[in-house]
C-alpha cells in the first residue's frame, strides 16, 4: 500500500499509526461507550446469536483495546484492505478518536470511512479537521473517486458532520443491522472526487 504507514498533520491534530504501544490510552478510549462512531467493520456484523453470546462475558478493557487495535488498525492495513489513523492532540499527544478506511475496493476507486471521537472532545471542530485531511489523503494518495459512510440512523451528530463535509445522503437501509436486542436503519452517504463544495448552510 505506501512504503511505511502514513502520517498526517493539521492544525491541532497528528493522524498517525496506533500499534500495541497505545493500549492503555485505547483501553480509555474505547471503554467509553459514548463515542461517535460510524459502523466499525467486521464486528459489527454478528449474527443474533453471537450477539447474545457477547453479553455473557465481561471482556477486561485491556483485552478489548488489543483486540480492537489488531482488528481494526493493524490488520486491514497489512492485508491492504484499508488504513486507520488514531487521531492525536498535537500539544499533548493524546489519543482521541480514529478515523480512516474500510473496505478499499481498488478496482473501483472507492472506500468506506469510518471514525470514532472521545466525547470529551466533541463541539470543538476536531473530528471535521480530521476528516478533511483524511478525506485530502484518500482522493489525492489512495486515488479514490468515491468515500462512502454508513451512520447508525439515529446518529445525528455523525450525519451532520457528513453533511458538513459535502458527503450526499444516499438513502435508509431499514432494519439493516441488529443490534442491543433490535434491528436499527443505517443511513448511507458518499462524497465523489468531482463534488462540489457543501451548501454554504451546512459548513458549520
Amino acid at each position: 500500500m505506501f512504503d511505511r504507514f502514513p502520517a498526517l498533520s493539521t492544525e491541532r491534530l497528528q493522524l498517525r499509526e496506533v500499534t500495541l504501544e497505545d493500549m492503555e490510552a485505547a483501553a480509555e478510549l474505547y471503554g467509553n461507550s459514548v463515542m461517535m462512531k460510524t459502523r466499525q467493520g467486521p464486528e459489527k456484523h454478528l449474527d443474533i446469536q453471537a450477539s447474545k453470546d457477547s453479553r455473557r462475558t465481561a471482556v477486561p478493557e485491556r483485552e478489548t483495546a488489543a483486540h480492537r487495535i489488531q482488528e481494526w488498525f493493524m490488520t486491514p492495513y497489512q492485508e491492504q484492505r484499508g488504513i486507520r489513523f488514531g487521531i492525536y492532540l498535537k500539544h499533548s499527544n493524546r489519543l482521541i478518536g480514529s478515523c480512516g478506511f474500510y473496505r478499499w475496493n481498488k478496482a473501483h476507486y472507492k472506500a468506506e470511512l469510518v471514525f470514532d471521537l472521545y466525547s470529551e472532545y466533541r463541539k470543538r471542530g476536531l473530528l471535521k479537521e480530521a476528516l478533511n485531511a483524511l478525506i485530502a489523503f484518500g482522493f489525492d494518495s489512495m486515488k479514490l473517486n468515491r468515500i462512502e459512510a454508513r451512520i447508525e440512523g439515529g446518529n445525528q451528530p455523525a450525519q451532520r458532520t457528513l453533511l458538513s463535509l459535502g458527503f450526499r445522503h444516499e438513502g435508509i437501509e431499514r432494519e439493516s443491522e441488529f443490534e442491543d436486542g433490535k434491528f436499527i436503519d443505517i443511513a448511507c452517504f458518499s462524497l465523489l472526487k468531482g463534488d462540489g463544495p457543501p451548501p454554504v448552510h451546512l459548513v458549520k
